[in-house]
């Protein structure tokens, strides 16, 4: 038969722990506009390095040209265009493509609510600033920990 573990977590370390991730996602919300300029930039360079390589395959790797559906490089004539289908673009040493930044106080499903990470831990801040209590419970650091 198992015994019953009860837990209690000291409020001060609690607090502190959400002041400093509320702190880092201030630091995020104003280092965001500056992530998302980098990753335009970046998605500009990717696509220069894509047409780069694309138009040296095209004039340097005419074994990689063809019609058929297993040519990595297919080209099919139109009636008034040609298109031209990538079937396999690690032959071509095409650059994964960046990553975007993810928004750092985007609105998200928490349980019932649909609200910011930041205005959900300054709600948890503002309780446990007006409690009393020295300890809370394990159960209740465990909700807030997930924010965290």
């Amino acid at each position: 038969m198992a015994r019953s573990l009860s837990v209690k977590i000291p409020t001060a370390s609690l607090i502190a722990d959400i002041e400093a991730s509320l702190a880092q996602i201030e630091k995020d919300i104003a280092n965001y506009p500056a992530e998302k300029k980098a990753y335009h930039e970046a998605v500009e360079a990717h696509k220069a390095e894509i047409v780069r390589l694309t138009i040296e395959a095209l004039t340097n790797k005419p074994e990689l040209i063809g019609t058929a559906y297993d040519s990595v490089i297919r080209v099919n004539p139109r009636y008034n265009s040609v298109t031209i289908d990538l079937t396999d673009s690690k032959a071509l040493g095409f650059p994964d493509a960046p990553v975007a930044p993810e928004e750092p106080n985007r609105h998200q499903s928490f349980g019932r609510d649909y609200t910011t990470k930041k205005a959900l831990l300054e709600k948890n801040l503002k309780v446990l600033k007006m409690t009393s209590q020295e300890e809370v419970n394990a159960t209740t650091y465990n909700t807030v920990i997930d924010l965290l």
